[in-house]
């Protein structure tokens, strides 16, 4: 199977995603933050474990109008992975592997993804919220907040990109 290489054009789908977010402004009164839908899917599946969890502080906030999933958020997360995948379909790009360089073994590259995805996972909810919600939401309303953490993020990127060249070589 071929896969199709060609991807949009940067301003366009800037474009597409910056009117996308006004939309949501207009409609929901709010910005595509995702974060909070994994907290709300975690609560909701805590309190069908175990329903005594309602009565913790934390997670009460995502419990108080009864489901947790009854939420925009939950939807939209829906909707990305839908369209990721609809999207991915349409231009023959699924396919099963794990991207690394040349020679560097396979567990150690998902090990190091492991490892990243839960330090970032416990830095969104104790930053409450993700990268895409403080960069996307806040600097589009133009919070120095989020653009101090934006231009944090993307500078901490690369200072701390070289320790890491060595798994993308050949790629």
């Amino acid at each position: 199977m071929r896969y199709n290489t060609n991807y949009w054009h940067p301003i366009i789908a800037g474009f597409i995603l910056g009117t996308m977010l006004f939309i949501s402004f207009m409609i929901a009164g709010q910005g595509m933050g995702a974060s909070g839908a994994f907290a709300r899917i975690t609560a909701q599946l805590a309190f069908l474990y175990d329903s005594s969890v309602a009565s913790n502080s934390y997670i009460s906030g995502y419990l108080k109008h009864g489901n947790a999933l009854a939420n925009w958020t939950v939807v939209e997360v829906v909707g990305i992975f839908l369209g990721g995948y609809i999207s991915a379909s349409f231009a023959n790009r699924i396919k099963s592997e794990v991207d690394r360089g040349d020679g560097y073994p396979i567990f150690k590259r998902l090990g190091w993804a492991f490892l990243g995805g839960i330090i970032m996972a416990f830095a969104t909810r104790l930053g409450r919220g993700c990268t895409s919600g403080q960069v996307l939401d806040g600097a589009s309303t133009f919070s120095v907040g989020a653009w101090i953490f934006m231009l944090a993020a993307f500078g901490t990127g690369f200072l701390v990109a070289p320790f890491f060249k060595k798994q993308w070589k050949g790629i």
